[in-house]
């Protein structure tokens, strides 16, 4: 019996058409697991939006953006001294996303401290603690971010803090309190503010709540260079903060305080000191065509990059009173 074997002409076509099934299969097996981090990344906003509610059903309203002694002094006196910025919407949602004990430990923090006040009439104000802040948090990141955990040194007693994907809508206008008075520019959340549902003139499920956000490596070259965008526990524009001023992944530089450039990366931006009303970020994501957003009744939608400049400025607002359209 003559036993054949395989030619070498024959041995290149079978690896030949391996590696082709292999790239035809490749760009789908990373389609699927992209769509699952974004089925995630989705699901994080849901929880978010959830725990928002449960807040409001707790008390009567939506948390504070920020809370600032100093009205829209970003830094305030945190790196001299206090009050300066301290507990954000993320840290009082905490108790809701099964996070109490850092929760908690806020709350320590900030009764030890000079100028903790009762924000709601229970002592449940809370404050920016240097150590809690440095923990990541699972509901705060998302999958699809391409880096691995990143952290915020700037020199103002925030040392460290830890980063996220996901920020609040201050509305249409630039990060203050100075706009929240005016439901045509201000969204639902603000500094200081203290917005219910019938705050929300223009609906629920068409008035922006959350979004999304991007952050990158900070610089060892110093403060002067930190990047403060995403950081979770620090209430300003860019770290935990957005604005619908701009398109999602919009080419338009955000204005923050903390800045490093980098526009490759979808990230353009220049350093804003004063006024700090005009600092602004816009919604950015690691998705391809736009960003997830989560609305005020609790419903999470895909918004396009592409969107109508003013549909998604009326989104940003409470009560600017516009007709929007299918988006």
């Amino acid at each position: 019996m003559k036993l054949r074997g395989f030619t070498l002409i024959e041995l290149l076509v079978v690896i030949a058409i391996i590696a082709t099934l292999v790239a035809l299969l490749l760009p789908a097996v990373q389609q699927a697991r992209e769509a699952a981090r974004r089925s995630s990344c989705r699901n994080n906003l849901k929880q978010l939006a959830l725990a928002m509610h449960n807040y409001h059903d707790t008390h009567t309203v939506f948390p504070p953006g920020a809370v600032n002694p100093l009205g829209d002094d970003p830094n305030g006196r945190n790196g001299g001294g206090s009050p300066g910025i301290m507990g954000n919407w993320l840290v009082f949602l905490l108790p809701y996303i099964e996070q109490s004990v850092h929760y908690d430990g806020y709350a320590k923090i900030v009764s030890e401290r000079a100028e903790a006040v009762d924000w709601f009439g229970n002592n449940t104000y809370v404050s920016q603690g240097i150590t809690v802040g440095r923990d990541p948090l699972p509901v705060t990141g998302c999958p699809s971010h391409p880096v691995g955990d990143q952290r915020l040194s700037n020199g103002t007693n925030q040392e460290d803090l830890s980063r996220g994907n996901y920020a609040a809508c201050y509305g249409r206008g630039g990060y203050g309190r100075v706009h929240t008075t005016d439901n045509a520019i201000g969204g639902v959340f603000g500094n200081n503010s203290k917005y219910s549902m019938r705050d929300l003139l223009d609906g629920s499920s068409n008035t922006l709540a959350v979004s999304e956000l991007q952050y990158r490596t900070p610089s060892s070259d110093g403060p002067s260079t930190a990047d403060t965008r995403g950081t979770w526990a620090y209430g300003v524009a860019g770290a935990s903060v957005f604005n619908t001023q701009n398109s999602p992944n919009s080419a338009v530089p955000d204005g923050v305080w903390g800045c490093r450039t980098k526009p490759t990366e979808g990230m353009p931006c220049v350093q804003i000191g004063s006024p700090y009303t005009e600092m602004h970020a816009a919604a950015r994501s690691y998705h391809t065509g736009g960003v997830h957003g989560g609305m005020a009744d609790g419903s999470v939608r895909f918004f396009s990059e592409n969107i109508s400049l003013v549909i998604w400025q009326g989104l940003g607002t409470r009560g600017g009173q516009e007709i929007s359209s299918d988006y």
